[in-house]
């Protein structure tokens, strides 16, 4: 409950859980799905199987994970790859043995183009420290966005519209070129400066220079999960006794996996996000007059956020274009 920053002793609201979901999901750009894959001999609470069903949209499916654990594996592969475009075809890889009675997916993905597609893109250099810089594909457009420049926190924000459903992608960029683990901890210490910096963004007309960049990611979330302070559910004191009967004492999760890709380039992006975890028993026309030019040049490490109004979508970092 306070790593989720939910009220102690008081149940979720899963109405504005479920108002949460239903609003940022746009068919053919934005999908969310969530499935729930549990052993034919295990017993599911009936109160958590609907609870699922019917504010997280979820899938609910049995599997013999006992006498097939492979193809349970294989089972989960393949509706996450059908659930993320094909762009994510393996989430488990040997994860999952006889033990596993339960398995909770959740996939994200997200394709659109930019509302204003850049104009050309150049060589140039990445500043991946100040002592090391690389070539990179940079992309370049002169246009009115929403920007910000923050002199206290020392950072710009910039927000890049897209075509369809009202998304934006909204990057933050440090002054210095080795300022992004200062700016996250600014920046992500607080839940109240987010929706504080997107009430002051303003129209500017932007020289704009943003990398063309692709990256993939595999973690194994159980190191931040005890860093969260949420280590108990490794281990036989965990209590999953409201997802089974069973839960109390005998369930604990054996591993968390999560996989994304982002593809940001010249015509939109793509994003896509995968996390199992195994248990084992703005965007307007309006343009006012003579707005302030300013350059934004994301040449250094930065954050960025693929957001639909106030709800975040995507939220990363890219430290090496070329990774």
């Amino acid at each position: 409950m306070t790593v989720l920053r939910l009220p102690k002793h008081k149940s979720p609201n899963y109405e504005k859980i479920k108002a949460v979901i239903n609003k940022i999901e746009v068919p053919d750009y934005l999908t969310v799905a969530n499935g729930i894959f549990s052993d034919k001999s295990f017993d599911l609470s009936a109160d958590y199987e609907n609870q699922a069903r019917n504010y997280l949209n979820s899938e609910v499916k049995k599997i013999d994970f006992s006498g097939n654990p492979s193809a349970g594996e294989l089972e989960i592969n393949e509706w996450t790859k059908s659930k993320t475009n094909g762009k994510i075809s393996k989430l488990f890889d040997g994860n999952i043995d006889q033990n596993t009675v339960l398995v909770l997916a959740s996939a994200v993905h997200f394709q659109n183009m930019w509302k204003d597609k850049f104009t050309e893109i150049k060589n140039n250099m990445f500043c991946l420290s100040p002592d090391e810089h690389i070539e990179i594909q940079m992309m370049h457009r002169t246009g009115y966005y929403n920007y910000y420049k923050d002199d206290i926190n020392k950072f710009a924000a910039l927000e890049i519209p897209y075509q369809f459903g009202d998304f934006d992608l909204l990057v933050v960029l440090p002054d210095k070129m080795d300022g992004l683990k200062t700016l996250e901890k600014t920046f992500l210490s607080d839940s109240t400066k987010f929706p504080v910096l997107l009430a002051s963004l303003t129209t500017h007309k932007v020289v704009l220079g943003l990398p063309k960049f692709k990256f993939e990611s595999d973690l194994d979330l159980e190191k931040t999960m005890h860093n969260l302070g949420c280590g108990d559910m490794f281990t036989t004191g965990a209590d999953f006794s409201k997802i089974s009967s069973s839960g109390a004492g005998k369930l604990k999760v054996d591993s968390i996996k999560h996989r994304t890709l982002v593809d940001v380039n010249e015509n939109g992006t793509e994003a896509t996000g995968v996390t199992g975890t195994n248990i084992a028993v703005y965007s307007g026309s309006f343009v006012p007059p003579n707005p302030k030019t300013v350059h934004f040049h994301a040449c250094h490490p930065f954050m960025f956020i693929i957001k639909k109004g106030n709800d975040i979508v995507f939220m990363g970092r890219l430290v090496n274009p070329n990774a």
